[in-house]
């Protein structure tokens, strides 16, 4: 293994290439790689590995208990996947990961990043800063899920969006065809609600860039 390509993963961050070389050596490890569309990890899966992707990406989906699959995100290296969840009583993964072209990860056992973590105290706070971002993003995205309609989901992403960029005129941030994707709907389905939105009066959309016309009407959306 490359322990000068760890060196650029968040995990290891400061953490010098010697100490690394000398962490490596007293635990077991696997470097495994997965074809496209390959499943890493399965949904309610035992979380009893850390999967960091070295090079590639992969897929997020979660199914719900009507069967439909749902995108969650896209995960890119370098990224572990499921930090949250390596550790607790109930700790499954909470969607399944497939790779969306070939990707190569690193497994690590559960036992052997408890080790990692006792022996080195920046390794430690390395982690807890990702578990702790990890939360923030997961977070904000069941939020997200909560919303039913394409236009309470759109209202929030675009006041979001507005919120990051500090402007009512906002850049979409992927493809529609990535963000129909984002909100589990179709293309077509996404489309035709900006048209409406924009009819409506509460936008005006010339293809990714967006204007926000009527925030306090989009903010009244997604009040509960």
């Amino acid at each position: 293994m490359d322990i000068s390509l760890l060196s650029k993963l968040p995990l290891f961050r400061s953490v010098s290439l010697n100490e690394l070389e000398r962490l490596f050596a007293s635990i077991p490890f696997s470097e495994v790689r997965f074809r496209k569309n390959e499943v890493l990890a399965m949904q309610d899966e035992p979380v009893n590995r850390l999967i960091i992707l070295l090079s590639g990406s992969v897929k997020a989906e979660m199914s719900d208990p009507s069967g439909r699959i749902v995108k969650v995100e896209d995960i890119e290296a370098p990224n572990p996947l499921a930090i949250l969840f390596l550790f607790g009583e109930h700790n499954r993964f909470p969607v399944q990961a497939m790779a969306r072209e070939e990707v190569e990860a690193l497994i690590i056992p559960r036992q052997s990043i408890l080790k990692l973590l006792q022996m080195n105290e920046t390794l430690l706070r390395n982690y807890l800063d990702i578990s702790a971002n990890f939360a923030s993003r997961l977070s904000r995205k069941l939020h997200f899920m909560s919303f039913r309609t394409i236009r309470q989901k759109m209202a929030v992403y675009l006041l979001d969006l507005s919120k990051e960029q500090q402007s009512d005129r906002v850049t979409l941030d992927k493809p529609k065809s990535i963000l129909a994707d984002f909100f589990g709907v179709s293309r077509p389905s996404l489309e035709r609600e900006l048209t409406k939105m924009q009819t409506d009066g509460l936008i005006l959309s010339e293809r990714r860039e967006i204007t926000l016309l009527q925030k306090g009407k989009l903010m009244q959306l997604i009040r509960f």
